[in-house]
């Protein structure tokens, strides 16, 4: 389900195999709706079960609303390579009005760098990694990412740099300029931009990127505090037709806020210097995630952040660019700046004189009444959602893929039975859940959903709750689980399996006016399941990596959990969200770690070493 680390290569060019790749498909209505009940199964009791395969055969016999919908995807199919991509977009996203801040955008934990840095050493370093990633992307020298050696579609690479989700009233836009060269700096509500290139478009060095950092640095501390910045930053977390209204304001009476708006929504990406030194990756995923909610323009692609004490973190914003593709980007940022700490460090930050780089510019803001009040209300309703929210960072470091491939197993679907226990166990009931699928095999393809509670995961964890069950009935059960687990993931990466494809039938009755609305999709079951964004478990795995993230729970009664699985260890975020009392983020995740201890002792247990070789 994660993509494999990128690697630089000459051969073939980043987009070379693009207009190879397959159309994205039209499922069969018949096989999408068999997978959809499939999966109400173990949500529902046989009468509500019934009742849904009723609705589900009215749906598609001959002559009812679901054939006439499958054949507005066909059509639309013969128009579009990608028949979902913009319906996708649009609907799971840019036509949302709720806040970007916590709800929308992800946040990334980076691994510590084995020596001691400075912020602007850090800050450098990264910065010289993240640009050597564009040059190699501007140049196509990028390889197309494969699994079992087919290509994947590499479109979102483009979309990574210089993008911004731009909030206009009913439905945002995405903005994408590619051929962007400065990056936007925050540091204490100061917003900076500079231009890390010569005239001869040569890259800075990371002297002269560690110069230009120090001189922002120098900048932004030097102000009284009686004249501190204004927060214009916390608009960006306001619901998104207000934003709209308050940016447009801006633009329109400001000549000066027109180019302070402009100058970061077209930057590169944003950089930010926090203020703080956090002393765990818990207060580093904390600040990452929300922080005070100031410094961070949630509308941006990706902002990194930067920690007095050298840590570092990422923001990123999920419309245009699913998260694993940024992984990838970080992956190799990380790797690099960590090449460059071992073998140059010595020789890298030269100190240079003042005027060896160009000035920094620092972006200027012009206020009024009206103004000052959106700034002032954007920022308690952020800091209400701030602390409704909370997310928890969990080590587990008594195994990791290593072990649970000794037992033939897949380490992704092992930890999500783990998770589907957790759940059980907290709560006495197996739940509609999330895990993120790809379908980048298909031309622009995004994510699809891999429904992972089941049958095998229910009747799994009934039976490790049974104490009347031997260790090798319950290894028998999670193996059961496993298997299903695996033939629901290869449905969504090839593409065939049940929520993409019902959402396109559900927007294509919207559009076609179909009367009365489907009652597939009023039937309580399509919420309980998951559908229309409701999984009571989200979660995703983000690679083989030590990097992690996480993001907030899709529902007010859910969780989320995101992680990282490596070779003797996995790293665990979990959330939850403080208004609901029937929710708590550490215990779910103090719980998965239970969970993760009692399912290596089952493999141990169900599997007894073979006695050695007799010496007769």
């Amino acid at each position: 389900i994660s993509l494999p680390s990128i690697e630089m290569a000459s051969s073939p060019k980043t987009f070379a195999l693009q207009d190879a790749l397959p159309p994205y498909p039209v499922p069969n209505l018949d096989e999408t709706c068999e997978v959809y009940l499939r999966s109400l199964k173990p949500l529902l009791s046989d009468e509500q079960y019934e009742h849904s395969q009723a609705v589900v055969a009215d749906f598609i016999r001959e002559g009812g609303q679901g054939l006439e919908l499958q054949k507005v995807i066909e059509e639309r199919a013969q128009e579009h390579k990608n028949w979902m991509e913009e319906w996708w977009l649009r609907t799971a996203y840019l036509m949302t009005r709720q806040t970007q801040a916590i709800h929308v955008n992800w946040w990334g934990v980076f691994p510590d760098w084995g020596v001691k840095l400075t912020n602007v050493q850090a800050a450098a370093l990264m910065l010289a990694s993240t640009l050597e990633f564009k040059r190699a992307l501007d140049l196509q020298e990028l390889p197309p990412e494969t699994v079992r050696g087919n290509p994947l579609c590499m479109h979102q690479f483009s979309l990574v740099f210089g993008t911004t989700r731009i909030p206009c009233e009913g439905e945002d836009i995405i903005e994408t300029h590619s051929d962007s060269r400065h990056v936007a700096v925050f540091r204490n509500d100061h917003v900076f931009t500079f231009t890390p290139y010569h005239a001869d478009d040569s890259v800075f060095s990371v002297a002269e990127l560690a110069a230009s950092l120090q001189a922002i640095l120098d900048a932004s501390s030097s102000v009284l505090e009686d004249s501190e910045e204004p927060s214009v930053s916390v608009l960006t977390s306001m619901d998104r037709d207000k934003w709209a209204s308050v940016r447009t304001d801006m633009m329109e009476r400001s000549a000066t806020n027109r180019a302070s708006i402009r100058a970061v929504e077209t930057a590169m990406y944003c950089l930010t210097f926090e203020d703080s030194s956090p002393s765990s990756k818990q207060e580093v995923a904390q600040q990452c995630f929300a922080g005070d909610g100031r410094n961070k323009w949630f509308d941006k692609s990706f902002t990194t952040f930067v920690f007095d004490n050298g840590r570092g973190g990422c923001n990123a914003e999920h419309s245009p660019v699913d998260a694993m593709v940024c992984v990838a980007m970080f992956d190799y940022v990380v790797k690099r700046t960590r090449d460059k700490v071992i073998t140059q460090r010595a020789h890298l930050f030269d100190t240079l004189p003042r005027d060896a780089v160009p000035a920094p510019t620092k972006l200027k803001w012009e206020l009024w009444p009206a103004l000052s009040m959106s700034i002032e209300t954007a920022s308690v309703e952020l800091q209400q959602l701030i602390n409704d929210v909370s997310v928890r960072v969990f080590k587990f470091k008594h195994y990791g893929k290593s072990f649970i491939k000794r037992y033939k197993m897949h380490p992704d679907f092992f930890v999500q039975m783990a998770l589907q226990l957790t759940y059980f166990r907290l709560h006495g009931e197996c739940v509609a859940t999330y895990e993120t699928g790809h379908t980048r095999a298909f031309y622009h393809g995004r994510t699809e959903t891999i429904r992972t509670c089941s049958s095998e995961s229910v009747t799994f964890c009934r039976t490790m709750q049974d104490s009347s069950k031997s260790a090798e009935d319950r290894f028998e059960a999670l193996k059961n689980a496993i298997s299903a687990h695996g033939d629901y993931a290869t449905r969504a990466l090839s593409g065939t399996a049940c929520d993409r494809h019902l959402l396109g039938l559900q927007i294509a009755a919207y559009l076609s006016g179909t009367s009365p609305r489907p009652a597939i999709f009023t039937d309580t079951a399509y919420k309980k399941s998951g559908g229309g964004g409701n999984f009571v478990l989200s979660t995703s795995n983000v690679g083989y990596t030590p990097l992690f993230g996480g993001f907030a729970p899709m529902t007010k009664h859910g969780y989320g959990a995101c992680y990282s699985i490596l070779d003797s260890r996995i790293n665990i975020s979990t959330s939850s969200w403080n208004s609901c009392e029937h929710t708590d983020c550490q215990k779910f995740g103090e719980s998965l770690v239970r969970a993760l201890i009692d399912l290596q002792q089952l493999c141990i247990a169900a599997n007894p070493p073979l006695p050695p070789p007799s010496k007769l």
